[in-house]
């Protein structure tokens, strides 16, 4: 029944992405059906099956593309928590942390209310472990950690914000410097990392 439960699940977040991939009404439509509620409860209650957390952040991505409200309702929901959560107990299935990291970087990105609850010092120490984390399991996706370096650059917005990260986000870029510095091609990675790094020296001095 379980295993029922877990297929259908995954097949309706499925069903989502690919019904908001490129329509904006229908984006619209799934919000006031309660869709990113069900999500978010998918979520919960899968938490254990790495192909339901795919296709959740799959739909996450989508439902929150160009669409500001849906963003905030995410984040009223919890679902930057739970979506931390994913990111912390997959960091080493880059399929799953992949979605989940740019599923989060979305609902971030001009989204004052998200970036207001991602910034708190426990959030970003999670986000920061699981990157760095992910480099030992996940070292050929660079999108996760070009998508993770987006987030901490939308996160720090404060001088409080930059104190929290400098030292933490030091550490998380030598490693990250260590994997992907040299490698041709990952050059967008290490300029993500570098506009990260920039905005937390401006912010402290």
């Amino acid at each position: 029944k379980a295993v029922v439960s877990t297929q259908s699940t995954g097949a309706g977040c499925i069903a989502l992405h690919n019904l908001c991939a490129k329509s904006a009404d229908n984006r619209k439509l799934a919000a006031k059906e309660d869709a990113i509620q069900r999500v978010i409860r998918a979520m919960k209650e899968c938490s254990g099956s790495a192909s339901v957390q795919e296709a959740a952040c799959k739909a996450i991505i989508n439902l929150t593309a160009k669409n500001m409200p849906n963003k905030v309702l995410l984040g009223e929901q919890d679902g930057i928590n739970v979506l931390l959560k994913t990111i912390q107990r997959y960091s080493n299935n880059a399929v799953v942390m992949e979605a989940a990291v740019t599923a989060l970087r979305n609902v971030c990105n001009k989204c004052i209310n998200n970036i207001n609850i991602i910034k708190v010092q426990s959030r970003l120490c999670v986000l920061l472990s699981a990157l760095e984390s992910s480099l030992q399991h996940c070292a050929q996706n660079a999108a996760i950690q070009k998508a993770g370096c987006d987030i901490i650059s939308y996160a720090c917005v404060d001088k409080e914000t930059a104190d929290i990260l400098d030292s933490s986000y030091t550490s998380y870029l030598q490693s990250l410097q260590r994997k992907h510095g040299s490698v041709e091609g990952d050059s967008k990675v290490i300029d993500a990392a570098k506009r990260a790094q920039n905005k937390i020296k401006s912010l402290r001095h």
